[in-house]
C-alpha cells in the first residue's frame, strides 16, 4: 500500500507522484492545512505531511522525536508587516501599535513569529509592549511574560467592533472579499515595497512549512530521499510550465523578473540560503520565548539530507 502524502494544494505538488519512479509508492491527498497541523500535533494517523516550520523547530526543541524533516519547503511567504486594522483607522505605522490590543489566532504559528521578528528588526516596535489577544484553546500554550488573553470570538468581528486596534494575519478572511466589500486594510501603506526590498536586500523567501516524517515512515527504506526527488521533479515542471502565471494580466512580464531573481530562494534542500532562512526564524523563536534553545539546522532534517541537491 502506498504511503500517503497530505499537505496543501499548489501549482507544484501537481503531478507530485505521478512519474514511474513514485506513483506506485506514495499517493499525495490534499488536505486543509488547519486540520493537518492538529493530525501532526496530536500524534494522529499519518505518515507524511506539510507542516509549520516553526512549529517543527518548537517541537524538535522540546525534546519531541516523533517526526522529522525533509528540506522541501512548500510553502513560503513575506510576512514582513503581515498586520491589518480597520479601513478608518487612524493607525498607519507599526510603532503605533506599542500599547494597542492586536489579535492573533496562534501566538506560536509560522506567520506570527515571522511578523513579530520582522517588526522588531526592521521598525524597533518591542512586541512586548503589545497585548495580545488569541484565539481560544492555542495547540501551544503562550510563553511568561506577554500579555495574552483569548477569545472564542472571531478576531476579525472584535477586530471592526472596535475590541482590537490590528490583527495579525497572513491573509484575513475579510481580504478574500472584493475590494468594495472589505472592512479593513494592511497597517501599512504599499506593504508590497517593504517586502520587495526587504528581498533585494536579504534574497530570503521566507519559509512557512516544510514535509515532516512520522517515524513509522521511515521503516520503509529511501523513503525521505525519494520524497525529496520527487517534490524537486514536481517543482521544476511546474517552473517550466510556468504554472501560476498565465491568467493574470501582466503576469508574462512579472514572471520574467521573477524568475531569474528568486531561482535561489525557490530551491530545496539545506543550501546556505536555506540555512540563513531556518536560522533567522530560529532566533526569532528564541527570542519570542518559544524555545529555550536553538537546536542545530541539520537535526531538524533527515540524516545525511544536507548532501542532498535539487539541482
Amino acid at each position: 500500500m502506498p504511503l500517503e502524502v497530505q499537505g496543501g494544494d499548489y501549482e507544484h505538488v501537481l503531478g507530485l507522484f505521478e512519474d514511474p519512479a513514485s506513483k506506485d509508492k506514495f499517493v499525495y491527498r490534499r488536505t486543509n492545512l488547519a486540520t493537518l497541523s492538529k493530525v501532526v500535533l496530536n500524534d494522529a494517523a499519518f505518515d507524511v505531511a506539510e507542516y509549520s516550520l516553526a512549529n517543527h523547530i518548537m517541537l524538535q526543541a522540546r525534546g519531541e522525536r516523533r517526526l522529522t524533516a525533509i528540506p522541501v519547503y512548500p510553502s513560503r511567504a513575506f510576512r514582513n508587516v503581515a498586520l491589518f486594522v480597520p479601513l478608518h483607522s487612524p493607525l498607519h505605522d507599526v510603532k503605533q501599535l506599542a500599547g494597542k490590543r492586536v489579535g492573533v489566532s496562534e501566538f506560536a504559528m509560522t506567520t506570527a513569529v515571522w511578523t513579530r521578528g520582522h517588526i522588531q528588526d526592521a521598525c524597533g516596535l518591542d512586541w512586548r509592549s503589545v497585548e495580545w489577544v488569541t484565539a481560544a484553546n492555542p495547540r501551544f500554550a503562550t510563553p511568561a511574560g506577554f500579555r495574552v488573553s483569548q477569545s472564542d470570538r472571531d478576531l476579525e468581528d472584535l477586530l471592526c467592533e472596535g475590541e482590537l486596534d490590528a490583527i495579525m494575519a497572513g491573509r484575513p478572511k475579510d481580504q478574500r472579499k472584493p475590494p468594495a466589500q472589505r472592512r479593513l486594510r494592511s497597517l501599512v501603506p504599499a506593504p508590497e515595497l517593504i517586502e520587495r526590498e526587504y528581498f533585494e536586500r536579504t534574497q530570503l523567501f521566507p519559509i512557512m512549512h516544510t514535509v515532516v516524517l512520522h517515524t513509522r515512515a521511515l521503516r520503509h527504506d529511501g523513503v525521505p530521499r525519494e520524497l525529496f526527488n520527487a517534490y524537486v521533479r514536481a517543482k521544476q515542471v511546474a517552473l517550466q510550465r510556468r504554472l501560476g502565471a498565465t491568467f493574470h494580466p501582466g503576469a508574462e512580464r512579472l514572471w520574467e523578473r521573477s524568475a531569474v531573481e528568486s531561482v535561489e530562494s525557490l530551491r530545496y534542500g539545506l543550501t546556505p540560503l536555506n540555512r540563513r532562512n531556518i536560522e533567522l526564524l530560529s532566533r526569532y523563536l528564541r527570542e519570542q520565548n518559544l524555545i529555550d534553545t536553538i537546536p542545530a539546522t541539520d537535526s531538524l532534517f533527515v540524516a545525511g539530507a544536507a548532501e542532498w541537491s535539487d539541482d
